[in-house]
C-alpha cells in the first residue's frame, strides 16, 4: 500500500471525472488525427482511474507517478492538457 492511499473526497472524485472526460475527448481527437499510438498511451494512463477512485486504498501519487508522468514525458509538446498539473490540484484538495 502507498503512504498516501486513502478514500477520496467527493470533490476530488468530481475533478478526476472532469479530467477523465477531457482525456476521452483528447483520445478522440488523437484518433481523428491518425495518432493512434498516442491515443492508446493516453487510454493506458487513465484506464484504472474509473474503478481506482472508488477504492479505499487509491493512491493519487501512484496514479500520477506511474501513469501521468510517463505520458507527459513521452509527449512533452503534443498534449492538449497537463494531466500531471491537474492531478496535483486534486491532491491539494485533500482535507478541504
Amino acid at each position: 500500500m502507498h503512504a498516501d492511499a486513502s478514500p477520496l473526497t467527493e470533490g476530488q472524485r468530481q475533478k478526476l471525472c472532469e479530467m477523465l472526460y477531457g482525456a476521452l475527448i483528447e483520445m478522440r481527437m488523437l484518433g481523428w488525427a491518425g495518432k493512434s499510438e498516442q491515443a492508446a498511451d493516453l487510454a493506458d494512463a487513465f484506464h484504472n482511474l474509473p474503478t481506482g477512485m472508488w477504492q479505499n486504498d487509491f493512491s493519487l501519487m501512484f496514479f500520477r507517478e506511474s501513469f501521468l508522468v510517463p505520458y507527459r514525458r513521452k509527449y512533452p509538446e503534443e498534449r492538449v492538457r497537463d494531466y500531471v498539473a491537474m492531478v496535483d490540484e486534486v491532491i491539494a484538495m485533500k482535507g478541504k
